[in-house]
């Protein structure tokens, strides 16, 4: 705009009022000498350079934009770059990743399978037992010190602020528990008012082996302590069910208790298993405590053992005993199988003794 005014005052001003600046309709002529010209034309070029350049940075950058748009951009799509470095190609961080998924195995490995106990997971890491009316998960003693908000999670999800990992899904023991005959309820409900989860009670028992091979089990409620009363949970846990969502974008259905709310100890309206009252979630005011002295120690593989609580079940309170974890048999080598070593052993010496008969042989001709 202001360049378009400077241009129309010299065309129609300064050309036919050489005397008059500023050109204001009705103002005094005022006169000026040679060098005032000098002045007013070094102006105008200035004025003219400023307004030019922009325009001319404008046109350099539409086209550059244009540019852009016609060729193919790799990274609008969040797709890799060929350029990009393999966050994976360090081999230290590959060596370290390996080493975490070997400790993991061992660990969930510890124990052999439950008799009369059937997997339902495609690693051995959880089984039910129809007859006994017993779900079994294996984990790990994930903390000991601390605030909760869950008794168990899942492996990979929230083991900051729950006492055991377990290396099966939440959603896999939802479905062992329904094929037991165990009755979801509903999970904690905050509008319009608080309504505790429901549910079919469930007791959950941790058993292991320590360092001498000693069986061990324990209510799990007993390492769970109250942060105001300093006793341990009194309730039972109920089969409260979780929830499902589906994500608007993928349209791919998710079970929400598998981001690590199975066992929890406060109220979550994704739980799997809840307590039946009034238990916060906010961060500065949990309720609940692991009880450090009662827990062994981290990196402790376990096996969680969890029995729907029946009417008329005269063993629902009954702890398990030690035949539900027993240790891996070591494959002990058969008497008709010879090792690798064995047979080339014993081929090597077969050749031999081939080859002293055959120059015996040959002397006697």
């Amino acid at each position: 705009m202001f360049m378009k005014s400077v241009s129309g005052l010299r065309r129609s001003v300064l050309a036919h009022k050489r005397c008059q600046w500023p050109p204001v309709a009705g103002g005094a002529v005022t006169k000026i000498n040679r060098a005032g010209w000098v002045a007013l034309l070094l102006v105008h070029i200035a004025l003219a350079g400023s307004a030019w350049m922009p325009a001319v940075e404008a046109q350099d950058d539409t086209a550059k934009t244009e540019q852009a748009a016609e060729s193919k951009d790799e990274r609008s799509l969040g797709v890799a770059s060929p350029d990009d470095p393999d966050p994976y190609d360090d081999a230290a961080i590959q060596a370290e990743l390996e080493e975490w998924d070997r400790q993991m195995r061992a660990m969930a490995d510890k124990y052999a399978a439950p008799p009369g106990a059937k997997q339902i997971t495609k690693l051995p890491d959880l089984w039910i037992d129809p007859k006994a009316k017993r779900v079994y998960i294996d984990g790990y003693v994930t903390m000991r010190k601390g605030a909760l908000e869950m008794f168990a999670c899942p492996v990979g999800t929230k083991e900051h602020e729950s006492i055991v990992a377990a290396f099966a899904k939440s959603k896999e023991v939802h479905a062992g528990l329904l094929a037991l005959g165990t009755k979801s309820g509903t999970p904690v409900s905050y509008d319009p008012e608080f309504k505790p989860p429901t549910g079919q009670p469930v007791a959950v028992w941790v058993t292991w082996r320590d360092e001498d091979g000693k069986f061990k089990v324990v209510d799990a409620r007993t390492w769970v302590q109250n942060n105001e009363t300093k006793k341990p949970l009194a309730e039972q846990w109920v089969f409260a069910g979780s929830q499902l969502w589906t994500d608007p974008v993928d349209k791919v259905t998710h079970y929400s208790a598998d981001s690590g709310d199975m066992i929890c100890v406060s109220n979550f309206s994704s739980a799997m298993l809840d307590v039946p009252f009034s238990s916060s979630a906010q961060a500065g005011n949990l309720l609940f405590l692991a009880h450090t002295e009662r827990i062994p120690e981290q990196a402790t593989p376990v096996r969680l053992v969890l029995v729907p609580q029946f009417e008329n079940d005269p063993t629902a309170t009954t702890p398990p005993d030690e035949s539900i974890l027993p240790m891996p048999q070591k494959a002990a080598e058969k008497p008709a199988e010879k090792s690798a070593e064995k047979f080339d052993a014993e081929k090597t010496g077969d050749a031999k003794a081939k080859t002293d008969t055959s120059k015996k042989a040959t002397g006697t001709r």
